[in-house]
């Protein structure tokens, strides 16, 4: 009888926490954690709001304003660290999508937040592949991280898909499936 109560218990705990943990998506699953950070979706800067506004260095040591962009093109920010294992995963298909749609008013940016120490390894890794889309490097100010902050960023990788009319249209922490990522890069863009 004493098992019995034990093996009940033990299954009621369970159920207690399965009911009272916050449902995470399998997406925000698949991401890398920042350090001192949230990986919670809805962390993230409002889906309808307009994007918070930066100006940053590229890879190729030119400055770049978000403001360039906002009311011209869809613009996908991607929010990635060298040493996160499902932003390595992601990026091709991402350039692939760059690539595809970049003709059609598509413009991707990805903000480095390791920052521009791992010039070198990040170079290497855009030649090595080719890819094209442009690399920004994330400023900070001590521990803070100036533009993933101003985003609710959490977690690496995490996409913000910015319409051609200039509002915030999808979120996400973590990857998703090519599939799915392009029908939100087209609704961006107004295709439907």
């Amino acid at each position: 009888m004493l098992m019995i109560g034990k093996i009940f218990l033990a299954a009621a705990v369970v159920l207690f926490m399965s009911l009272a943990l916050p449902v995470r998506s399998v997406a925000a699953d698949n991401a890398t954690t920042l350090k001192g950070k949230a990986a919670a979706p809805d962390a993230l800067i409002a889906v309808g709001s307009p994007p918070v506004g930066f100006s940053l260095q590229s890879l190729e040591s030119q400055t770049v304003k978000l403001e360039d962009y906002l009311g011209k093109e869809a613009v996908l920010l991607v929010f990635w660290s060298f040493f996160c294992g499902p932003c390595r995963e992601e990026i091709p298909e991402i350039d692939k999508l760059g690539k595809k749609y970049a003709g059609q008013g598509l413009e991707v940016l990805s903000i480095n937040v390791d920052g521009p120490k791992l010039e070198k390894p990040v170079r290497q890794h855009m030649t090595v592949n080719n890819f094209t889309f442009r690399v920004l490097w994330e400023e900070f100010d001590g521990p803070k991280l100036k533009t993933a902050d101003s985003y609710g960023v959490g977690g690496t990788p995490t996409l913000v898909l910015i319409g051609k009319n200039g509002k915030v249209s999808w979120t996400l922490v973590g990857r998703d499936s090519q599939r799915d990522l392009e029908n939100q890069i087209r609704k961006a863009l107004g295709f439907g």
